[in-house]
């Protein structure tokens, strides 16, 4: 009799446990926060994850974002209008029309409880709106405008740049990294007017000319509304560019990682930032597991000038991600406070030396005086002694990828070199 209650009460509470987890677990799918401008927007449809994407009541979100709507039931169609932008949705359909032009989605607008739920990132980027995903906290953060801080001070955005002009080679770079392509964007330093590495991404993009003096006739007639441009390079010109469009500037050209993080802020990427960076950190692990003990190898990052001179970088673009990997680096190199250091006498040949040496030199000039150096220092006996030229450890690497563009994808490239002339992979 006892055992037959204690069953009784077992399976009993075996039930009650299992319905009630029921809806427990309903409203952990659901527990998805919407947030615009810092504050929650309540639905009477929660939102919800379907395909991998947040989708929401599409009447309740424009209403709170200043969007007249309107929704033709017999086409299953949704208008959303706000300002001068125009979204087309259709339900069950992944083609929406923003503006008169077809764009596919991710997840399309879908019918629930009476409800028309619909992309919530596709609807706000079309509209302007920044749009970010928190999936730790299980919340989307809408932006409808956004204030970037940067080395020349703040800059308020009304709205996600869509005619982006950019003033420097690793912008161009970067630009294109987190998918999005400028309007107009200083040449390439070499293999002008884009390097080839990127070239592909670049048609229709106007060229600015150089980045010392981009041409500030042709950037107001592209009617930009963001300017990208560096302290390093622009800072005369600061105030020129922030009356043809509102712009940013960041302070070198050559610190990639916070570079892209200020234009991913700006752009509405940051997810893709993330991504990018995810991949990286896990290359760089790997990296530096593989290499073990090697990390201790010393190396040289050097170049010859078009005057006659030679050159050996402390830090720079190439400098920093050898930094980043763990490398050491010669002790003669380690010196405070310097990018570069010139060399111009042969006698310093001995300041050149690593356990391997990376020489980035190229005809940057145009009159093949910097491959003369490069020959003129190269032959003279002191080089031989060189360890890394004893041991075969003298490389000629691409100058573009490990020092000249300093965007994002070039450091992935410059890292897929190290890890081949490590032979890791």
């Amino acid at each position: 009799m006892v055992k037959s209650m204690y069953r009784y009460l077992a399976l009993t509470l075996a039930i009650i446990l299992a319905f009630g987890a029921v809806p427990f677990t309903a409203a952990a799918k659901a527990a998805i926060a919407v947030v615009l401008d810092g504050n929650k927007i309540s639905f009477d449809v929660p939102p919800q994850i379907i395909s991998g994407r947040t989708v929401v009541p599409y009447r309740t979100l424009a209403e709170k974002i200043g969007a007249s709507v309107t929704w033709d039931q017999k086409a299953g169609k949704i208008t959303v209008l706000k300002g001068k932008k125009t979204v087309v949705l259709t339900v069950n359909s992944k083609v929406g029309m923003v503006d008169g032009k077809a764009v596919a989605m991710d997840a399309a607008p879908v019918i629930q409880n009476g409800r028309t739920l619909v992309p919530l990132r596709f609807l706000g980027e079309s509209l302007g709106l920044w749009v970010s995903w928190n999936a730790a906290a299980k919340t989307v953060s809408i932006e409808s405008k956004k204030t970037i801080t940067h080395a020349m001070g703040k800059t308020t955005l009304n709205s996600v740049p869509q005619r982006v002009v950019v003033l420097f080679n690793g912008m161009v770079d970067i630009s294109l990294t987190l998918g999005v392509k400028p309007v107009g964007a200083v040449e390439s330093w070499v293999q002008q007017p884009w390097y080839h590495y990127l070239r592909a991404d670049m048609g229709g993009v106007k060229n600015l000319g150089g980045e010392f003096q981009p041409n500030m006739e042709a950037i107001v007639a592209l009617k930009p509304d963001l300017i990208i441009g560096s302290k390093l390079r622009h800072e005369k010109i600061y105030d020129q560019l922030s009356k043809i469009a509102p712009t940013v500037m960041t302070t070198d050209v050559f610190d990639w990682k916070t570079n892209m993080e200020i234009a991913s802020q700006a752009l509405n990427k940051q997810d893709e930032a993330a991504a990018f960076m995810a991949d990286w950190n896990k290359r760089v692990a790997k990296f530096k597991s593989k290499m073990g003990d090697r990390l201790k190898t010393e190396v040289s990052i050097i170049r010859f000038q078009p005057d006659g001179s030679a050159r050996f970088y402390v830090t720079g673009f190439a400098g920093t991600i050898l930094q980043e990997l763990g490398l050491a680096r010669p002790k003669a190199q380690q010196v405070e406070g310097k990018v570069v250091v010139g060399l111009s006498s042969k006698e310093q040949i001995p300041m050149l030396d690593g356990d391997v040496i990376f020489d980035i030199t190229s005809d940057w000039a145009g009159d093949e005086k910097s491959f003369k150096s490069q020959q003129d220092w190269t032959s003279n006996p002191l080089w031989k002694n060189l360890k890394g030229v004893k041991n075969d450890k003298y490389y000629k690497v691409n100058d573009i990828t490990w020092n000249m563009s300093g965007g994002a994808t070039a450091a992935k490239m410059m890292m897929d070199d190290l890890y081949f002339y490590f032979d890791l992979e």
